[in-house]
């Protein structure tokens, strides 16, 4: 199973998220949970940039599932 990388640099920081390709519905409910929480510098803005980069990785997946392989 492939692991994925999110990255997003804001204010100085680098927040980096790994998760199992297969595994972005516990990703996506991690980031909402981090947007509520007022202790983590992560916004709403931040997670919709985050979950964009999930949904490219599945994109990125399914295309590669049925795109016929090139020799």
């Amino acid at each position: 199973m492939s692991r994925r990388t999110l990255t997003l640099h804001k204010s100085g920081q680098t927040f980096l998220f790994r998760y199992a390709a297969g595994s972005e519905e516990a990703i996506i409910d991690e980031l909402v949970r981090l947007a509520h929480d007022p202790s983590c510098p992560l916004d709403w803005a931040d997670v919709a940039t985050l979950s964009f980069q999930v949904a490219y990785y599945a994109a990125s997946d399914g295309n590669a599932a049925v795109s016929p392989e090139i020799n």
